[in-house]
């Protein structure tokens, strides 16, 4: 067989793509080795972190199943001299962080309850219950499970 075709069967790799080449796989196995490491650097302790638990409530006294109910968290702010209406909890448990301000929870029995900032609310299946904000506007934060209305 001439020269010429034997020469024809060689891959064809002029010195730049094998160059290229060499450098591509060069990065991918410096990255494939680097992954380690980088995982290993992610923190494995929690530093500087604390936790006051404010309020926990037993889900199952409350529902049977959970249904279409959604998990919310909202941020509430009441003007001075704003009112919240009366309004159940049967169907809708919540926990109120009071952030700043200062509120009076009224209850049919005629209890009041005064909440200021760094109070808890919690609001089970039995509270029904209205507010009335004095002076000074409230901020809070509200998580509650709710069964979204039809529009």
């Amino acid at each position: 067989m001439p020269a010429l075709a034997l020469a024809s069967r060689r891959p064809f790799a002029p010195a730049a793509l094998r160059a290229a080449r060499d450098a591509a796989l060069v990065g991918v196995a410096l990255t494939l080795l680097t992954l380690p490491a980088l995982a290993q650097d992610a923190p494995t302790k929690n530093e500087g972190l604390s936790g006051k638990l404010l309020h926990e409530m037993p889900l199952a006294p409350e529902f049977q199943e959970t249904g279409t109910r959604i998990l919310r968290a909202r941020f509430l702010r009441v003007e001075a001299g704003g009112v919240v209406a009366r309004h159940s909890h049967a169907d809708r448990p919540s926990i109120e962080y009071v952030l700043s301000g200062e509120a009076v929870e009224h209850l049919d029995d005629g209890t009041t309850t005064v909440y200021r900032a760094g109070d808890a609310i919690p609001a089970d299946h039995s509270k029904t219950h209205w507010w009335t904000i004095g002076d000074q506007p409230v901020e809070i934060l509200a998580v509650d499970i709710y069964v979204p209305q039809a529009n």
